[in-house]
């Protein structure tokens, strides 16, 4: 075969040239469009770019109660699997991001009102936002209640430093919290069995228990407002028995406190007045009522006011929650709760030792990173 070796460079020349004509023709047409686009910033995660960019890492705080720090640390914990899950459902995908969507219902949960409100602030239509915000807390409720709430050992409370101040020997305190939720449907016999005739409302409770350090430890599905505080408390028997029980390691430590001639191989929880009767199966410490038609020793109102005092953690943290539905009411609070113990981990330590408070949050950031490799 014989190559016309002068001829093809000639046609390579001839169309090079004119390659490099359409591109200086497409310059001249289209340069300043090309500049333009070139200077608009490009979001990977338009609400929470646009939130920094407009109101910095303090009203990204005020949104959502996290700064982006804190965000980030959330995140972590929850990427893999709600990006792996977030448009694995039929029909359109969405166009918010999973990182924005968690923004988004952090902010929802905070400031909530109604979706339609809601809706007008992030750009949407009320049943697609509802829709995204309940995704999101089906995926990311578990996940994070598991990371964040954790049941100490009493060892590690010692070692803290920060048990009960006078019921060094209690291990949690356990109380009820009541949620409001509308007239329910239904006949007056189901009805009925939401109505809280402590609280004259309608409504959900849900068991929650707290360490001396503030934290939530443990938490029950919800029951219908009208279950008692103790009933609640009995069906859940076993796993307070589990949680109380003492290991072999910490028979060591001092315990001559309240009850423990009767029940020497588990810790004390305390309780409030309505728990009365606890007492036979576990090792309760509560306030003492005062006798009908008698009196209280003298002793017993310093006990009632020491007992009151360990326990005003469970008010301090049980505030302030909301009912969207009781399909979806566990998820929520699970997620509310274990959010907060995040929060007031991170509370003191931003007003009492900044360089302590970013170790804090340097571990997160290395326990997300290890347990992504």
């Amino acid at each position: 075969m014989v190559l016309n070796i002068t001829s093809m460079l000639e046609r390579l020349h001839m169309q090079s040239v004119s390659d490099q004509l359409f591109l200086e023709e497409s310059l001249g047409d289209y340069g300043d469009a090309v500049d333009e686009e070139n200077d608009t910033v490009t979001y990977s995660n338009p609400v929470i770019d646009n939130v920094i960019e407009e109101s910095g890492a303090e009203g990204f705080r005020t949104l959502t109660n996290f700064n982006p720090m804190e965000f980030e640390i959330v995140w972590s914990v929850v990427e893999t699997e709600l990006q792996a899950r977030w448009n694995d459902s039929r029909g359109r995908k969405s166009k918010t991001t999973p990182k924005n969507a968690l923004f988004i219902t952090l902010v929802i949960m905070k400031y909530y009102q109604t979706w339609e409100k809601h809706a007008l602030d992030f750009d949407n239509k009320a049943p697609t936002l509802e829709k995204i915000v309940l995704r999101v807390v089906e995926v990311v409720s578990p996940l994070i209640y598991n990371y964040f709430v954790v049941m100490p050992t009493m060892e590690q409370i010692h070692v803290s430093g920060h048990p009960f101040a006078n019921y060094p020997y209690a291990k949690y305190a356990t109380d009820v919290k009541f949620q409001p939720s509308h007239r329910p449907a239904g006949g007056f016999g189901e009805q009925k069995h939401y109505f809280s005739g402590k609280h004259k409302l309608y409504g959900l409770k849900i068991e929650a228990s707290f360490s001396p350090q503030g934290k939530l430890v443990d938490m029950s599905n919800h029951e219908p407002g009208s279950v008692s505080d103790l009933t609640t408390f009995r069906k859940r028997h076993d796993t307070h028995v589990a949680n109380l029980t003492k290991t072999p390691s910490e028979a060591t430590i001092n315990d001559n406190g309240e009850l423990h001639q009767t029940s020497p191989n588990v810790w004390a929880v305390l309780v409030g007045k309505n728990y009365v009767g606890l007492t036979e199966s576990v090792r309760a410490v509560h306030p003492k009522k005062r006798p009908i038609h008698g009196a209280l020793d003298c002793l017993d109102p310093g006990r009632n006011a020491a007992v009151s005092a360990d326990r005003a953690i469970v008010e301090n943290f049980s505030a302030g929650t909301f009912v969207w539905g009781t399909k979806i009411f566990d998820g929520i609070q699970r997620l509310n709760f274990a959010l907060t113990n995040f929060h007031v981990g991170l509370m003191p330590l931003r007003e009492d030792d900044r360089h302590h408070y970013r170790s804090v949050l340097a571990r997160y950031a290395r326990m997300a990173e290890e347990k992504i490799t």
